[in-house]
This record gives C-alpha cells, sequence and structure tokens, in this order.
C-alpha cells in the first residue's frame, strides 16, 4: 500500500516537471527569431502566449517611454530636446493605441501602432542630426527603437 502511493507521488513530480520544462522551452522559443533577442528574453521571461508576452512589450515600452521623457527634461532646454520630448508623449499615444487594437483583435493595427510609435523615436533623433548637434538621449531613443521591433515581432506570433 505505501508502494503505491511512492509510485502516485513520483508520477505527479514527473508530471509536474515535464509541464514546467515545456513551459520554459516554449517561453525561450518565442524569442528564438527575434531580431533583438537579449531585449525580447527580458521582455518574455516566463510566458509562453505571444499575445501576453505583446502586451508586456507594449506595457514595458510605455513606461521605457517615459523614463526616457525625463531624461530628456532633464537635459539642458533645446529646441532638439523639446521636439524629443513631443515624440515621446506621441509615442505613448500609439502605444496606448497598439493595447486597444490587441483588444479589439486587429493585430495588423497593433503591429502598425508599434511601428508609428518608432518613428516617433526615430524623429528624436533625426531632429538632432539636422540640427548637426549630438544627441544627448541617443542611448534612450535606441533602446526604444530596439524594443519596437521586439514588440512588432511578438505581436506578428499572435493566431
Amino acid at each position: 500500500m505505501v508502494f503505491k502511493d511512492y509510485t502516485f507521488f513520483s508520477y505527479a513530480f514527473l508530471a509536474t516537471a515535464v509541464i514546467l520544462l515545456i513551459g520554459q522551452a516554449l517561453g525561450a522559443g518565442l524569442c528564438d527569431n527575434s531580431p533583438f533577442k537579449q531585449i525580447c528574453a527580458s521582455i518574455v521571461y516566463n510566458r509562453t502566449d505571444p499575445r501576453e508576452a505583446s502586451i508586456a512589450a507594449v506595457h514595458k515600452l510605455v513606461y521605457q517611454s517615459k523614463v526616457a521623457k525625463v531624461v530628456a527634461q532633464r537635459q539642458n532646454k533645446s529646441t532638439e530636446i523639446d521636439y524629443c520630448i513631443s515624440k515621446f508623449d506621441l509615442s505613448i499615444v500609439f502605444l496606448k493605441n497598439s493595447l486597444t487594437n490587441l483588444t479589439a483583435g486587429d493585430y495588423r493595427k497593433q503591429r502598425t501602432s508599434i511601428i508609428q510609435a518608432r518613428v516617433a523615436y526615430n524623429g528624436c533623433d533625426a531632429e538632432f542630426q539636422t540640427s548637426g548637434k549630438p544627441n544627448p538621449i541617443a542611448k534612450s531613443t535606441k533602446f526604444l527603437e530596439d524594443m519596437t521591433f521586439v514588440g512588432a515581432y511578438l505581436v506578428s506570433l499572435i493566431k
């Protein structure tokens, strides 16, 4: 009788271990073809559903856009910095639209909204290039641009 209890316990343990390992493997699989695997892995973490990963990516982009805006506000005042701040605000609007499109099940529009956010970030860099001044927040905009590639990629995985 005691032997059967141990057998049942070992099967239950084995089943749990297999489920956990499959979950880890699927979560890692979401980023296998990502353009920026390290950023993707930090967003996906243990998620196995592309839809959930996409939501996490957009939320992280909104947060990081707000962080970049604060970093920009701490720079010396200039027309270029003011332009970047407006672009960060615009990108947040696009990203929130992206979440609305996701809720509506319109993944094409969600992806488009994420790409529009990327264009806004690029606008900040372009403003500094046009003026001939170095961009003091170039690392922030580059990181945000890279994250939009991951966000758009994750949306493309939703079926």
